[in-house]
């Protein structure tokens, strides 16, 4: 028997005796996602013994005590026991409220734990047996990664799991706040149409989106998942969950954060507009200062690193900042400047004297703000180096702890030599430091102090987000298992308070910023060319969400001029990198050279490709007729007028003949071009020369 919510969207049938969704149908697309229905799953729970710490309780042993229907678009589920597969039957209460809303589906569990145990995991909701219709493309699973883009993972052959020795089936997993899921939502894209799975909570609680491929691989030399719905007499397909770690404790009760099921028509950019809409509701932006609305041109300097290589003096900083500044470059972002280099005796702030004197950096940040260069001092406050004397004393108590009371583990970085990069030779390592103990917060703000005295326009706070999530220390005043980002926001709340006091023009950027810190850290240091983060493609989610949102992409190459345009076409601050941000601009005179054209041609069109809304490929087409030719493009709509501009590059070593195909069928275009102060008129067809740019601006301009 199942019971049935429905509307004019979408249909959910839930299994009347454990709860498991039997079926989930578009109305509008037609698609039915669980193809494979003996697949479908219920809640899960996690509930560790003293002697076994893999108690799940799991489907079907979860039987529904009560299913209450409220109208046609309501549900409440309720479990007044759990059994769990190794202790058996647990006082544990579940409650799922279950709510339409047009194309979305609500879920609210709550859950009362009066068994001796903490329940750490609630899987809910489950989809089992989800998968593709027959004959068409598997799905892809989407998340939002460190870099702002999407990340994918097919669900299909080559599907990758992560640990087999760790899982039942192959799976894979990504956890936010972490590195490859820097916003609390995953999507599963199947050809023009997916669905949408995000925890709409108030705060940055811990969340996992897993897809296991069920029961294996039909062939794991190849990593074929089963074509059909079973295989070897047993059913077939993928599951996919949304698994929330509340460490609920003994005796408490607890209402989790709220998940979002939505059903939607077309790209990814339908997908995310979910979250993009749930965000406005609670997303306020700390007042940010004017002069980064100018500032769309930096350079990265490295001085030291953590194998004291000393590449610069701070006395050097004004001439080599005159020179760059005649490349194009408006802010430095400084790293290494700090006792120890780059990812050496952090988390300490202290000038280091192999570089010279407090003053003489001082000094040095002083003169180039007067040059009009904006100075950024690179800092993190996430992990300590256990080679510092002061480890022990000083932050031994604050760093993050694990289940057993260890300090949780940070592996460092190589630099330089071969045997700092062999792990076990000179690599400074070390532990995570807790951002929710507050006085590890107080410890850094006076850290933190150091580097406002020196006077600089802002910080880029290194690894802003990363792997290390989770403590269970209980001296630290926060709950086990607390989330450390909920303290990185706590710690970006009162950094930014101290600066204001003295700089209310204060910048604060960071690498990997997570969303609700976005509205402190309004800037993103981010990586997109292939082979590092960005992968083969590089597609700016984040921007399209946010288009006020601004990112940072290194530039290292000594021809880069595809980077430059990507920089153009997405939008992007142009950071110089030379030499893997070692050395000056003048290192990279072509790549800076194609720059300086590049940043005059944004000049011109400031309020379309700077000012204006981002909206990825949305409302255009572009056709190439040029066989093998890559093509990147964008539009950005203009806040002012609403008229449109496209963004064309292409990043092909030979002409590229394209057509330009807008929604709104325009056929009346001036081009600008990379290589020329002048404009011209199309009707929308192009020739792009190789490796450059155009911009196709409608005219006329709509009123």
């Amino acid at each position: 028997m199942s019971a049935t919510l429905e509307n004019e969207f979408l249909k959910i049938d839930f299994d009347e005796q454990t709860g498991a969704i039997k079926g989930l149908f578009n109305k509008k697309t037609q698609w039915h996602l669980i193809r494979q229905p003996a697949l479908s799953r219920g809640i899960r729970l996690l509930v560790p013994t003293e002697s076994n710490r893999n108690n799940k309780a799991t489907h079907p042993f979860q039987q529904l005590s009560d299913l209450q229907k409220i109208g046609s678009d309501t549900c409440v589920l309720l479990w007044e026991t759990i059994t769990a597969n190794h202790s058996g039957p647990l006082d544990i209460r579940v409650e799922m409220r279950v709510k339409l809303f047009g194309n979305t589906i609500e879920f609210i569990m709550t859950v009362h734990n009066q068994s001796p145990y903490p329940v750490e995991e609630v899987w809910g909701p489950c989809l089992g047996g989800i998968r593709e219709p027959l004959g068409t493309r598997p799905i892809k699973a989407l998340t939002v990664n460190q870099i702002a883009g999407l990340h994918e993972q097919v669900l299909g052959d080559g599907f990758h799991s992560w640990g087999y020795f760790g899982v039942d089936h192959p799976t894979t997993m990504t956890t936010f706040p972490g590195t490859n899921c820097q916003l609390p939502f995953m999507l599963l894209s199947h050809e023009n149409q997916g669905l949408y799975l995000g925890m709409h909570g108030n705060g940055l609680d811990l969340v996992s989106f897993v897809n296991e491929l069920v029961p294996g691989y039909a062939n794991s030399c190849h990593a074929k998942v089963p074509k059909g719905d079973e295989i070897g007499g047993q059913p077939a397909g993928f599951v996919t969950s949304v698994a929330q770690l509340p460490f609920i404790l003994p005796g408490e009760k607890r209402e989790l954060s709220p998940i979002l099921m939505g059903l939607y028509e077309g790209t990814w950019h339908r997908g995310i507009a979910f979250y993009r809409d749930w965000r406005k509701t609670w997303f306020a932006k700390k007042p940010q200062p004017k002069w980064l609305e100018e500032v769309d041109c930096w350079m990265t300097l490295q001085m030291n690193s953590s194998e004291g290589c000393c590449l610069y003096r701070y006395t050097d900083l004004p001439d080599m900042m005159r020179k760059a500044k005649a490349d194009g470059a408006q802010a430095l972002q400084l790293i290494g400047w700090a006792i120890g280099g780059q990812d050496g005796r952090e988390p300490f702030q202290d000038t280091d004297e192999l570089l010279g004197t407090r003053e003489e950096l001082k000094t040095a940040i002083a003169e180039i703000e007067r040059m009009g260069i904006r100075v950024l001092l690179m800092c993190k406050f996430k992990w300590a180096d256990q080679t510092d004397e002061r480890f022990e004393t000083q932050l031994l108590p604050h760093t993050l702890k694990d289940m057993h009371g260890n300090p949780t583990h940070f592996a460092g970085y190589g630099y330089q030599t071969l045997t700092q990069f062999l792990t076990g030779g000179s690599r400074r390592s070390g532990a995570g430091l807790c951002h929710s103990s507050a006085a590890y917060r107080k410890w850094a703000l006076k850290e933190f102090d150091k580097i406002v005295d020196l006077k600089p326009s802002g910080i880029l706070y290194d690894e802003l987000s990363s792997d290390l999530l989770v403590c269970f220390d209980p001296t630290h005043g926060h709950p086990p298992g607390e989330s450390h980002q909920k303290g990185t926001l706590k710690m970006a709340e009162e950094f930014y308070e101290r600066a204001r006091e003295t700089h209310p023009d204060f910048l604060f950027a960071g690498e990997g910023v997570l969303d609700p810190i976005a509205q402190i850290f309004s800037v993103n240091y981010i990586r997109t060319s292939r082979g590092t983060w960005g992968g083969p493609h590089y597609t700016p989610a984040w921007k399209y969400m946010d288009s006020d949102m601004k990112f940072a992409t290194c530039i290292i190459g000594y021809d880069d001029r595809e980077m430059i345009n990507q920089c153009l076409v997405q939008g992007h601050i142009i950071n110089y990198e030379a030499r893997n941000f070692k050395a000056n601009t003048d290192e990279i005179p072509m790549t800076v050279a194609y720059g300086r054209k590049a940043l005059r041609l944004r000049r011109r069109l400031w309020d379309y490709l700077w000012n204006g809304t981002y909206l990825d490929t949305v409302d255009a087409r572009v056709e190439c007729e040029t066989k093998g030719a890559e093509i990147l493009y964008a539009v950005f709509k203009n806040k002012r007028n609403g008229g449109k501009a496209y963004v064309l590059a292409n990043q092909s070593e030979t002409p590229a003949e394209v057509n330009l195909v807008t929604s709104n069928k325009c056929q009346n275009f001036t081009v600008y071009e990379m290589e020329s102060d002048g404009t011209r008129t199309s009707e929308g067809s192009m020739t792009i020369p190789p490796r450059s740019l155009v911009v196709m601006v409608e005219t006329p301009v709509p009123s």
